[in-house]
């Protein structure tokens, strides 16, 4: 490993990385790869019909009745590489620096702009969390220090001050981000990256779009003219009204919603019985801590289970290639673009997710010496329920942690030993 180390900071020094090896100083690794491919999928130069592109899977699948095309010793898939070098420079400069700021440029190229742009976020987010946590950190000794004058550990008199400083930083977290989002979108130019966006083919292929030219070549009665350029759409859906009655897109809208909201009264439900006949009995009268605090790390570990559970209906276990209930959702939708499609799959996502999440921690943080369920209060022992949302959210977080993992890398690995 030190050899190989040395080897990488040997090549660094001698600007290796930087040398187009390949011979095209103009294009980098990723834009040869999508000329390459676009080659590829165009038309043979013999073809003399029209403009359709010959796709590979089409070759593979036979669909040209031509015995040259479809022959199955054709290329049948392809899974483009980047070039040595690309790779070289990002271990050296990335994923074996831990002090260099993120080669953001060698990310756009090697991953394309969009996880780029990604890295650039969690990168700022992690400069910035800096300004709180050093706060953070000087308001909790403060407070340990100011125990004996205020006689608490947790009540002080600077958790306003705190409160406000933390509503500051996020105005100015917010405000810089965009200043930075826009000025990387200008270097990358892509300002106009959605205007000009390509039509995914699962739009296009979907029965619920309009198309402008029928499966027979016949232009379609039905197509649609754009209100702006007076030109008929190639393919179209209609984003359709919510009032009176839903229709075309805001229908399927529709469904979703009430399907998250049919997922989350399941496990508000669950969640309330969880406590009520498990975990608040375990706690007893709250004479004995050690109890209380079984009863939270059962709470939270029960709840993570149940929040894992939901995860796995809604968003899919790729171990099992099943998929999960959201994608399904979202599809029926019919986005034009991909980036519409992951627009809206990140705010149906969002929706049910911060009650899934969320609930039970604020039910018994806010809610449970309050609110009657099943013909009475079950408030925290000693009306205190500080100590059991303590044990609780480490339960919660480490049982997903542990699910998670076992899911995404425990299950795999014995699935592929045992086909093996």
């Amino acid at each position: 490993m030190s050899k190989a180390c040395s080897f990488f900071k040997d090549l660094d020094q001698k600007s290796a990385f930087d040398k187009p090896k390949d011979g095209f100083p103009v294009f980098n690794s990723a834009l040869q790869q999508k000329i390459i491919l676009s080659v590829m999928e165009s038309l043979p130069y013999d073809d003399k019909e029209g403009t359709e592109p010959l796709r590979l899977k089409d070759r593979a699948a036979g669909k040209y009745g031509d015995p040259l095309l479809d022959r199955k010793t054709f290329v049948r898939e392809v899974f483009p590489l980047h070039h040595q070098r690309i790779r070289f420079k990002l271990t050296s400069e990335w994923a074996g620096a831990f002090f260099k700021p993120q080669p953001l440029p060698l990310i756009g190229e090697y991953f394309g702009e969009k996880y780029s742009l990604f890295f650039t976020f969690h990168g700022f987010y992690m400069s910035m969390l800096c300004i709180p946590a050093s706060i953070g950190l000087c308001y909790s000794i403060a407070r340990l220090l100011m125990a004996d004058m205020t006689g608490s550990y947790l009540d002080n008199p600077l958790m306003p001050v705190m409160a406000i400083v933390i509503s500051l930083w996020s105005c100015v977290f917010v405000k810089y981000w965009a200043n930075l989002e826009s000025a990387k979108r200008f270097d990358w130019d892509t300002m106009e990256f959605e205007l000009e966006e390509a039509v995914q083919d699962l739009f296009k292929n979907s029965p619920k779009t309009v198309k402008s030219v029928l499966e027979d070549g016949t232009p379609n009665p039905d197509a649609q003219v754009n209100p702006v350029t007076g030109e008929i759409e190639d393919y179209y859906y209609d984003n359709g009204d919510w009032f009176p009655i839903p229709t075309f897109r805001a229908r399927s809208q529709l469904v979703t919603f009430t399907v998250i909201a049919i997922i989350n009264t399941f496990n508000i439900l669950v969640t309330l019985c969880i406590w009520k006949f498990i975990a608040r009995p375990i706690m007893g009268d709250g004479s004995n801590t050690s109890m209380v605090f079984v009863g939270g790390a059962v709470m939270g570990a029960l709840s993570g289970i149940l929040s894992f559970t939901i995860d796995c209906v809604m968003d899919g276990v790729p171990a099992f290639d099943f998929q999960g209930l959201m994608v399904k959702l979202i599809e029926d939708e019919n986005w034009r673009t991909e980036t519409e499609d992951e627009d809206a799959n990140i705010m149906k996502t969002f929706f049910f997710k911060v009650v899934e999440k969320y609930f039970p921690l604020a039910y018994v943080a806010f809610m449970v010496n309050h609110v009657e369920v099943f013909g009475g209060v079950d408030y925290c022992p000693k009306w205190n329920c500080l100590p059991v949302v303590w044990a609780m959210f480490p339960a919660l977080v480490i049982t997903e942690i542990c699910l998670n993992t076992a899911f995404t890398h425990g299950i795999p690995v014995k699935l592929h030993e045992t086909r093996s």
